[in-house]
């Protein structure tokens, strides 16, 4: 009998989790937390979002801006909550905070523009993450220099 390579299931699971739309992350997040309400909240806890994104230093979203497009930053944060929306402004250049109010004031975007936008910015930002540029911790007293 072969060795085959093992896998672990909860990595594979957060990998799984992460590349989903909220809408889907949610929904199965909720499934998981009937059959194991442990493992959903083990879960949770580890799940990078948008929303996450409040959590950034000036020195960590400067990085990421200089990796991502105005635009996507212009549909992303129409759907995302005040806060994280007021966070990044409050970390941006005058200049660059005020183009990014400009295409927040644009007409009415598809959600799915939105969620597409999003996914565009957290895919960096996961990669960003991965590489140890920037860290996103939901422990409020935690602080990174």
């Amino acid at each position: 009998m072969t060795q085959g390579k093992r896998i672990d299931g909860f990595k594979a699971a957060l990998e799984l989790l992460q590349n989903l739309d909220l809408a889907s992350q949610q929904t199965l997040l909720a499934d998981i937390a009937r059959r194991d309400p442990e493992m959903a909240i083990k879960l949770k806890s580890k799940l990078v979002t948008f929303d996450d994104l409040q959590f950034l230093t000036p020195a960590m979203m400067g990085k990421l801006w200089s990796k991502t497009m105005l635009q996507d930053w212009g549909l992303a944060l129409r759907g995302s909550s005040g806060e994280v929306k007021n966070h990044v402004l409050s970390l941006l250049s005058k200049n660059n905070r005020s183009d990014l109010e400009e295409l927040l004031k644009g007409k009415p975007r598809a959600l799915s523009e939105v969620m597409e936008a999003q996914k565009t910015i957290m895919d960096v930002v996961l990669e960003m993450r991965e590489r140890g540029e920037i860290v996103l911790s939901k422990e409020g007293s935690e602080k990174y220099v």
